[in-house]
Formats: structure tokens, C-alpha cells, sequence
């Protein structure tokens, strides 16, 4: 990457950053380009040769969001003599802490805040690979007769998108900042994991 590459980048990022903080004092809603380049000190037709529009800034916070969510369900480990019921527990305590962290992004991810606007196809495909990851690791526990052979893994990954994305929007909607293992919801993941393993795995196993 050349200079002037890295310059952009450089500028880039810093333009997500000051969006991220204008979006985490008003809401999703707040953003706007103007303010966004008062932020930045500089005029609002020189933030257009970075991002033709808000939608553009918006699509970029969404897709650089799902793919730092993306390494949560990565690090989920299924292995043939693994607690997947631990594993879908801890995930869940860790996405709402990276919501937490990121709550501007996730606002864009996990709900449409902003009238008219929706994700882009080309920033859908960070989602997209993240149902993607979820569905390979649903198939590799059956594989090692984690979850049921006759389960219908596309409802599995459906069913889990809806269990990490309904606590993530219960903590920001409700508790925004506070700790996973103390949220009204979060600090039920051990029980919403017993829940989908009683439902599709094999044996029931109960989660500390």
C-alpha cells in the first residue's frame, strides 16, 4: 500500500471513529455528514470524496461491524467431546460485551434506526459470511453427534441468530453499558443455552 493509500485509510478510519462517537451520544439517527465533518475539522463537500452520502458511511460502519462480530462466532469451538451448551453460553456473554463496545455499529446491524436506509448488498455479504460461519459450525456439531442428525440445520442457525441477536438488542435497548453477566437478559445465557441444547443436541447438559 502506497502513501497516499495509507493516508486515506488513515482518514478513514478516523471519519468511522468520529461517526461512531456522534451515533453513541444521539443514537444511529444523529448521523449526519455535517456533523460528522465538524468532528473532523474540515468541510462537508471534502468528507463526499471519502463517502458520497450518508448511506455510504453507514454501509461501511455495518459491514466493518459484522466482520469484527464475525470473530465471536469464529471462536466458538465445536470439538467431538466439547460443552457446545459452554461454548453457545460464553458467546453469548461475549456478544453483548462487544456490543457494548460497539454500540454504534451494532444499531446499524441489529436493527434499522435510520429511515429509508438499509445495507447495501455488497455490506450485507459481512452479515451473510457470519450466518455462513454459524451454519458450519451447526453442521460440524451434528457431525460429532453434538446436536441432532435429524435436526433441520437451517432452522438450528435461524433459531441461534434470533438467540444472540434478541439478547444483544434486549441489552441495548434496555441496558445499555452494563456488564453481560449482569444484564437483565445476558445474565441468563447459561439458561438460553440449556434452552437450544434441550431443544436440538443430543443429551441435555446444564451450563454453570
Amino acid at each position: 500500500m502506497g502513501k497516499v493509500e495509507v493516508r486515506r485509510a488513515r482518514v478513514v478510519d478516523a471519519i468511522l471513529a468520529a461517526a461512531a462517537e456522534v451515533m453513541s451520544e444521539g443514537g444511529a439517527a444523529s448521523l449526519s455528514l455535517g456533523e460528522v465533518a465538524r468532528r473532523m475539522g474540515m468541510r462537508t463537500p471534502s468528507l463526499y470524496g471519502y463517502f458520497g452520502s450518508r448511506a455510504e458511511l453507514c454501509d461501511e460502519i455495518f459491514r466493518r461491524g459484522w466482520l469484527e462480530y464475525g470473530r465471536i462466532s469464529a471462536s466458538i469451538e465445536v470439538t467431538p467431546d466439547g460443552e457446545l451448551g459452554e461454548e453457545l453460553c460464553q458467546g453469548l456473554y461475549d456478544s453483548v460485551s462487544w456490543a457494548n463496545e460497539h454500540r454504534a455499529a451494532a444499531e446499524l446491524m441489529f436493527w434499522r434506526p435510520i429511515p429509508h436506509w438499509e445495507p447495501s448488498p455488497a455490506a450485507y455479504g459481512a452479515a451473510a459470511e457470519v450466518v455462513s460461519t454459524t451454519r458450519g459450525l451447526v453442521g460440524k456439531a451434528q457431525s460429532f453427534g453434538l446436536l441432532r442428525a435429524d435436526a433441520d440445520a437451517e432452522e438450528m442457525t435461524e433459531v441461534l441468530g434470533v438467540l444472540f441477536t434478541g439478547v444483544i438488542s434486549q441489552q441495548l435497548s434496555n441496558e445499555p453499558g452494563v456488564e453481560a453477566r449482569s444484564g437483565r437478559t445476558s445474565r441468563y445465557a447459561s439458561a438460553l443455552a440449556d434452552m437450544f441444547m434441550h431443544r436440538y443436541g443430543t443429551e441435555v447438559r446444564s451450563t454453570p
